[in-house]
């Protein structure tokens, strides 16, 4: 829905495009928050070509709000993923003139395997014929009335389904002396914690290998699935790799990035003490090598860690409220 506080320009053609969206025959359906999608020009010469307006009355890509990207540019790899499943095609040209109409837009342009000119840009070939870009014309392909419902279907259940842009992860912890190790079960959660900061020391972190990304150990945890909470996430994704049930959690840190945030960690205590062990019993799966417990403080000094788990380590230890990182 195009919201009535979205500010629009009574002198640009989009804009008005945009206002009168439902009684456009070349609009096809709402994109979410920032797309209007429609029907693109070019679709005379490739069937099924969209045209995403962005909602608002911007000029550049450099002008969406930080805050807007992700969900923009998620949109658009909706709508490409769309386009391949439906389409057949055999790649997909994505342009942003804007050159007459100074309004942010975008052309998807599907490109087929029998085309001449498959060397050439789609906007290369504006003056050259239809029947002169495929060396034999699918009638099929361009007299399908429903190719467009198609896509529409598709991409709305690509864009309903996507990934959520959040994570949630656990911090689990372990005290190094066998004594303090054998009672934890006994603290509340706040205990834990003022130990934890007091000496971070005397105290161990559980990090996964994970089987991708050069094999970097990380934290327990991942992406929220579509309109996931990060802490039913991250209870979700901790039974997934470790096989483990969480009892208690309390959130310890979490990530902004330019003004959104991004995740959060939760300190966690799993059900089975067996959690405690030097080799702890879990749930082996494809995407986990092995789990392993290392010192908070030879996690913040070593260089066989990655920014992302020595940042939330260090928010964690220095009490931050949220935390920052190169490579998150």
């Amino acid at each position: 829905m195009l919201s009535p506080y979205i500010k629009l320009n009574d002198n640009c053609g989009l804009c008005s495009r945009l206002r009168l969206a439902n009684s456009d025959k070349d609009f096809l359906f709402d994109g979410g928050h920032n797309l209007y999608i429609f029907k693109s020009p070019f679709a005379e010469k490739w069937p099924g070509a969209l045209m995403p307006i962005f909602k608002r009355h911007i000029y550049e890509q450099s002008d969406i709000r930080p805050s807007d990207l992700p969900d923009t540019l998620h949109t658009l790899v909706c709508l490409e993923k769309a386009l391949r499943k439906v389409t057949n095609c055999k790649r997909i040209n994505l342009v942003k003139f804007a050159n007459i109409s100074h309004h942010l837009h975008w052309h998807l342009i599907p490109r087929y395997h029998n085309e001449i000119y498959s060397n050439k840009c789609s906007w290369e070939l504006e003056n050259v014929p239809r029947e002169k870009i495929y060396s034999k014309i699918e009638e099929s392909l361009f007299e399908d009335t429903s190719l467009y419902e198609k896509i529409r279907s598709q991409a709305l259940f690509e864009i309903n389904n996507r990934s959520s842009p959040y994570f949630g992860c656990a911090l689990f912890l372990r005290p190094c002396e066998l004594e303090l190790r054998s009672k934890i079960f006994t603290l509340d959660l706040d205990e834990i914690i003022k130990l934890a900061r007091d000496n971070p020391e005397k105290w161990e972190c559980l990090l996964m290998k994970r089987n991708y990304h050069d094999f970097a150990w990380d934290f327990i945890g991942g992406n929220c699935e579509v309109n996931e909470y990060p802490e039913f996430g991250m209870i979700r994704e901790v039974k997934e790799e470790v096989g483990w049930n969480i009892t208690r959690y309390k959130e310890v840190t979490r990530q902004w990035k330019m003004g959104a945030i991004k995740g959060i960690v939760y300190l966690a205590i799993p059900e089975n003490q067996h959690y405690m062990d030097d080799e702890p019993e879990r749930v082996h799966c494809a995407e986990v090598e092995t789990v392993k417990y290392f010192n908070l403080v030879e996690i913040m000094n070593s260089p066989n860690f990655v920014d992302s788990v020595k940042g939330r380590i260090k928010a964690f230890i220095e009490n931050k409220a949220d935390f920052d990182s190169i490579d998150s």
